[in-house]
């Protein structure tokens, strides 16, 4: 049997860090949301999205079984009858099998079953969850209590059982794992300097680097990023930077985002009220005591950004100037004391730069969403201004 991960309407709740990657690509912890389903099931699954330029490209000819890309949990759905279809009282498809692609809602030659179970319906759904989901995906792993790389006596870890140190890692003078009562998880050829506190549930993926004096506390940190501050309930998609101090907290941060120095946010109101936030024009209420800051791919903010409680920054900004930027800032703004727009040309040109610096080449295919999103998006900034 086949597994595909679809995306459905809500695919847009996830906007910025759904603007170009569809949602099963989301980091919701130590794994992306493929990664978990490709893990739970034990098979490779593949992405169906009906976003031009997104997802794979396969053709439906035997028994598939189609999980939507918002479930927190797949197991569940593992032993679904061909055939059938599971609503909920949404009305949202969360999975479905058969050798077909169910279009526009359309049921024909499927029994539906009507069943409640946990989904993400919006990004901050996230990272509310974050705290939950590296327990469970950390917890109970046989590797825990594996130390594959030396460790000076300087190093102090608490409670080694829980704690995975990967092959290559560097963890400097005064380190302190604090796995105690959640456990710490550092991949591969990850650097870890000098006098940094890392409190678990946390993950560290592959060629990452804390800088010195550092204090990380339950965060997902993917690849390739360099990190620095204090950073609390955070996720990092992975390839970004915020390499030096200030703080993040219940924050989101997509790829090839860079960060300038003393880059802070405010994850609490001053009444202690739940923040709300603005998505392309749209307020929501989050429900959230704490919610910082959830920023876009490619995004760039200059020294001393400081970022208002509940703040949306799409892919492809540059902010800059005195004061707080907007609550919301749409896709390719070049934003100081007002708003501009940034030229596309200009946009893929330091994207292409960027990447190389990482040894990745911006492909045609990412080019054309690139390209999309800059068109969809124009409504968006005319209407800002």
């Amino acid at each position: 049997m086949n597994v595909v991960l679809f995306e459905d309407e809500k695919v847009r709740n996830f906007y910025p860090i759904t603007r170009l990657r569809t949602a099963d690509e989301i980091r919701t912890g130590r794994w992306t949301q493929k990664g978990k389903a490709s893990l739970q099931l034990k098979t490779k699954a593949l992405t169906y999205s009906p976003r031009e330029a997104y997802g794979d490209e396969f053709e439906v000819v035997d028994d598939t079984l189609f999980l939507n890309a918002r479930l927190r949990d797949f197991r569940s759905f593992a032993g679904l009858e061909e055939n059938s279809c599971v609503v909920n009282n949404d009305g949202d498809i969360l999975a479905y099998r058969g050798n077909k692609i169910i279009d526009n809602k359309n049921f024909d030659g499927f029994k539906v079953l009507s069943r409640e179970v946990p989904v993400y319906n919006f990004i901050w759904d996230v990272i509310a969850d974050l705290s939950e989901r590296l327990n469970s995906d950390l917890s109970g792993d046989s590797s825990l209590g594996q130390i594959l790389s030396p460790v000076a006596d300087s190093v102090h870890i608490e409670n080694k059982s829980n704690v995975y140190i990967g092959k290559g890692v560097k963890l400097g003078a005064g380190v302190v794992l604090q796995a105690e009562n959640a456990p710490v998880w550092i991949e591969d050829d990850t650097v870890i300097d000098s006098h940094c506190c890392i409190v678990g549930p946390a993950y560290i993926g592959k060629k990452s680097n804390v800088k010195p004096c550092s204090l990380l506390d339950i965060v997902a940190i993917g690849d390739v990023v360099k990190i620095s501050g204090e950073i609390e309930e955070t996720i990092f998609q992975g390839y970004s930077n915020k390499q030096h101090l200030g703080f993040l907290g219940h924050a989101f941060v997509g790829e090839w985002v860079n960060l300038g120095a003393g880059t802070t946010n405010s994850d609490l109101k001053n009444n202690y009220s739940k923040v709300s936030v603005v998505l392309e024009g749209k307020r929501y209420e989050t429900g959230m005591q704490f919610l910082g800051a959830i920023i876009g791919d490619h995004t760039k903010a200059a020294i001393n950004t400081t970022f208002n409680t509940g703040t949306i920054v799409e892919p492809f900004c540059n902010l800059f100037g005195r004061g707080y930027p907007p609550k919301y800032v749409p896709p390719f703004s070049w934003c100081g004391d007002k708003i501009e727009e940034y030229k596309l040309d200009k946009a893929i040109e330091t994207a292409a730069k960027v990447m190389k610096r990482r040894n990745i080449d911006l492909s045609e295919n990412y080019r054309k969403k690139i390209e999309r999103l800059f068109a969809e998006s124009k409504r968006i900034r005319e209407k800002i201004k």
